[in-house]
């Protein structure tokens, strides 16, 4: 047996109905992976033509910096499954 990270994904979009930043615009601005390892990959939508990726060593990680900080932006989180994160749902812990 060849010992190996745990496997599987999730994938998600992420929509905004604002943009305070005016970086990535509103509608869905993101498509992410979450790796079983608690990796999350981000594609930017934006800017065209190809978007841009960012890695973050966990989704809390991710919310932290980009969703957290901006209740006003009215993000949404839509995992393949149809789970739905909100802002109310989000609680980030600390040091992430």
């Amino acid at each position: 047996m060849v010992d190996r990270a745990p496997s599987g994904m999730r994938r998600f979009t992420m929509r905004r109905e604002q943009d305070v930043s005016g970086v990535s615009g509103t509608g869905n601005v993101l498509e992410g992976v979450l790796f079983s390892t608690g990796v999350c990959v981000i594609h930017w939508l934006t800017p065209p033509p190809r978007g841009s990726i960012s890695v973050f060593d966990s989704i809390d990680q991710f919310l932290s910096i980009h969703v957290t900080p901006h209740p006003e932006n009215g993000t949404v989180l839509t995992f393949e499954d149809g789970e739905r994160l909100e802002p109310a749902d989000l609680v980030v812990l600390p040091g992430f």
